[in-house]
């Protein structure tokens, strides 16, 4: 079974300390830390239940901060990033071939970034279940929003739905009748665009309580909203940014 096309199938903590990530996520998530073989060497992944739901690795380049990626499968890694350039993005790591398949990462016009990804075996991949320590949502925060959306509709099809929330309207984007993500304006003017990864935890104002014990920040207030959950916004003890969320 391949990957489900146009849906997120995999996610990678980026941190300038990996050590200390590994800490961090172990004892805020109760993820595992496990290695598996990669070309010549081994990658580190977190895993929820035994199940890999994100690989641990440094950034590639001086001086970018900690932070997440995210991986969209596409049927075509190529023509999708040839088509997000033809559509106002920019390109941050051109089509490149890695053991587990093809990936490119491009970027919005408000400069998210985002790694399209086409699985080398298409009989083994499969998305990882849902559940408690799986990635249950991802969302982009967008600093010119009706830019970003008008580039994912032409560059990957996808369309839009409003849902109303406490703060206004929320956009979910959709492929078909598929669900793929969401999308909000930015609410902080001193952060960049970003796509911002939700982890699903058993007990949300458990998990925040240890974010700040584990030296981690909280960069939001607890919310609960009808019908999706209760959640918060925090940063890893290396700075990188995400969302936890006991669903509904």
């Amino acid at each position: 079974m391949a990957y489900l096309n146009n849906q997120f199938c995999w996610h990678g903590v980026i941190s300038t300390d990996t050590e200390a990530a590994a800490s961090f996520y172990t004892k805020v998530l109760g993820w595992e830390v496990q290695t598996a073989p990669m070309g010549d060497g081994e990658a580190t992944m977190f895993a929820a239940a035994g199940v890999p739901r994100a690989h641990l690795g440094t950034p590639q380049a001086e001086g970018v901060p900690s932070h997440w990626d995210n991986y969209l499968r596409v049927d075509d890694v190529d023509a999708r990033t040839a088509a997000a350039l033809t559509h106002g993005g920019t390109l941050l790591v051109p089509p490149t071939d890695i053991p587990p398949g093809r990936f490119s990462v491009v970027a919005s016009p408000s400069g998210a970034a985002i790694s399209l990804f086409h699985e080398a075996d298409e009989g083994t991949a499969a998305n990882a279940p849902d559940g408690q320590g799986a990635i249950h949502w991802v969302e982009l925060h967008s600093h010119d929003l009706t830019a970003d959306i008008a580039w994912l509709e032409a560059t990957l099809g996808f369309t839009t739905e409003t849902m109303q929330m406490p703060d206004g309207p929320y956009l979910i984007l959709k492929d078909g009748a598929d669900m793929v993500g969401g999308a909000m304006p930015a609410a902080n003017p001193q952060a960049p665009s970003m796509w911002l990864t939700w982890v699903h935890v058993a007990d949300v104002d458990a998990a925040v309580e240890r974010v700040g014990d584990h030296g981690g920040a909280v960069h939001s207030e607890l919310i609960d909203v009808p019908g999706v959950g209760r959640m918060a916004v925090v940063g890893d003890s290396t700075g990188g940014v995400f969302g936890i969320i006991t669903p509904s």
